[in-house]
């Protein structure tokens, strides 16, 4: 009876532990299932925010400034340049006359044959009333021969022989400079006050023995003209041997 009951106490145990496992091997562990939930339920949507693009200083742009700057400064030096070479080219041909004469004089001492050359030089103002002359001067080979400035009374007269001399036989240079004031009346009186500077020069050559005569005669081409182009110097030179008259040029 006690081995018996001693079975029986087993078989309990052993059935008691079978169902135990069943049931501990259908529930599912905790952790299992939140893993899965987890797996299961969607991944909230990832929002990317695009970094905002740096934007750089606008800074004005300087190279058409710098471009105009430059053109000026080659523009000015261009001017200086031309004006450089004009002042050259002046000294040159000062020069050049000086040893003509120069190489003549030489000549005319060393062979004794020394004839009379002079030059005489007539101021006509040919100009009309709407311009008044109030200022001229003369030059023979860059020397002042005549000079009258702000006389207008002085310069009134139509003609004045302002230079007769003896000069070296050869290349010479007559230089003229005028100032004329406008006088206008009625029609042309917006010319009144206007000044107006006006130069020219005329070059020649004196032979030995020649008596030169040159009229330097200051014009007015007329109202069709521009107010910067009216006015104009015509020169006209007569050469002649001591009696009788050798040629007439004109300019």
């Amino acid at each position: 009876m006690k081995i018996l009951s001693e079975v029986m106490f087993c078989v309990l145990i052993a059935v008691s532990s079978f169902i135990y496992a069943d049931d501990t091997t259908n529930a599912p562990a905790p952790e299992a299932e939140k893993v899965q939930e987890q797996a299961q339920t969607p991944a909230p949507a990832e929002t990317q925010t695009a970094p905002a693009e740096k934007t750089e200083p606008v800074t004005p742009s300087v190279q058409p400034k710098q471009e105009s700057e430059k053109d000026k400064a080659a523009a000015e030096y261009d001017i200086k340049l031309r004006s450089l070479e004009e002042k050259i080219n002046s000294l040159k041909d000062k020069i050049f006359r000086s040893k003509q004469r120069l190489a003549i004089l030489q000549e005319t001492v060393l062979t004794g044959s020394i004839a009379g050359s002079s030059v005489a030089v007539i101021h006509k103002n040919s100009v009309g009333s709407i311009f008044k002359l109030i200022s001229a001067v003369y030059y023979l080979d860059d020397a002042v021969i005549y000079k009258k400035i702000d006389a207008p009374d002085e310069l009134a007269k139509k003609e004045i022989r302002i230079y007769d001399a003896a000069v070296i036989p050869g290349p010479h240079h007559l230089s003229v400079y005028y100032i004329f004031r406008g006088a206008g009346f009625g029609f042309f009186s917006y010319m009144k006050g206007y000044s107006y500077q006006l130069k020219s020069g005329y070059s020649f050559s004196v032979d030995e023995g020649n008596l030169v005569e040159i009229v330097a005669s200051p014009m007015d081409n007329g109202a069709t003209f521009n107010i910067d182009d009216r006015l104009y110097v015509s020169f006209t030179m007569s050469r002649r041997m001591f009696e009788s008259t050798n040629e007439m040029e004109n300019k």
